[in-house]
């Protein structure tokens, strides 16, 4: 089903079965005199492929005149894209993230990020690979991509509407928000949500993912926005208040760290164990593998930057990074 938000940009609803996100809003933007644009797909399973689809139809989307945007890497976002490219698709996506997309179809690239996350103390997996769970693997797209690079500044243009990438790091290495500067449009992707806090996960090629988050949640801040379309759940209608929550959430949440950290020495797995999670179950050892998983990422990503502001230091143990309160030195 598809819902009319402005003139020619639509929203269409796609379910994520099983996922605590439950459904990914995905926008078509028409041009009626050249080449539209689709962000974001859903997961690569039948589910997801099917409620696009029957939207597009309901459209009358061509395709083969339909362009593609990918906000960034996660597989809820791009797992669709080999299913709905046509020959002359242009795909676009920041660089980094585009590489990993393509790095996801490797065995070793899920090899080393388990190896990663193993070694700041997630228990290694009795058999296979912790990442065998990861949503990433499972539901990833199925081809390699030729992505067309865009850069922080670039402009698409899509009829009356002038799309200007914005790179916002933080979510992901090289997420991207689309903004037009005259009708005051953001479509955030993964960097600004509603009734949700966006996960800022340790993962490759950003050493300090909260800082990179809160330096792009400040870039947005300046940006004058009267429409902001998220990637997930409830609108939000103050994007200005939207993100002085965010910036506090995370404050609170580094706050929380400290003192589970403090007069100790610990390893992530451990932090995250005591950290407060809003999630179903009470109990860490009741947590599913594939959250505890995010939960550890999350716990890396605030401990990196404690680490950097010098409120930490880190040092490896048995082959397992830990990190020591050093604040009342």
């Amino acid at each position: 089903m598809a819902e009319l938000l402005l003139d020619n940009i639509y929203r269409i609803e796609i379910p994520l079965p099983k996922s605590p996100l439950k459904t990914l809003n995905s926008y078509f933007i028409k041009n009626p005199n050249g080449r539209s644009l689709l962000i974001d797909t859903g997961f690569n399973r039948k589910e997801c492929k099917d409620a696009i689809l029957n939207a597009l139809e309901e459209l009358q989307v061509d395709m083969d005149r339909t362009d593609l945007f990918i906000t960034h890497l996660h597989s809820d976002h791009c797992g669709l894209v080999s299913t709905l490219a046509k020959p002359g698709t242009k795909i676009y996506c920041g660089k980094i993230d585009s590489e990993i997309i393509n790095d996801n179809m490797t065995d070793e690239y899920w090899e080393y990020l388990d190896e990663i996350f193993i070694g700041y103390g997630f228990p290694r997996a009795a058999t296979g690979r912790n990442t065998d769970i990861h949503p990433g693997r499972r539901y990833s797209n199925e081809h390699h991509i030729d992505f067309t690079i865009v850069n922080h500044g670039d402009v698409i243009e899509v009829g009356k509407y002038n799309l200007k990438c914005i790179m916002t790091p933080g979510h992901t290495p090289s997420h991207m928000c689309l903004y037009d500067e005259k009708e005051k449009i953001l479509f955030s992707g993964d960097h600004i949500l509603g009734d949700i806090t966006p996960n800022i996960c340790y993962g490759l090629k950003l050493e300090d993912p909260l800082k990179s988050y809160f330096d792009s949640l400040k870039l947005i801040r300046d940006l004058d926005i009267k429409h902001i379309f998220t990637a997930h759940r409830e609108k939000v209608n103050d994007p200005y208040k939207r993100i002085a929550e965010l910036l506090k959430h995370h404050e609170i949440r580094l706050a929380e760290v400290m003192n589970i950290i403090k007069g100790k020495t610990l390893n992530a797995y451990q932090v995250a164990e005591h950290m407060t999670w809003d999630i179903e179950y009470d109990v860490w050892e009741n947590f599913p593998a594939q959250q505890k998983w995010f939960a550890v990422g999350e716990a890396i990503a605030h401990l990196q930057y404690l680490l950097g502001i010098g409120k930490v230091k880190k040092e490896m143990i048995n082959g397992i990074y830990h990190y020591t309160d050093i604040s009342q030195s």
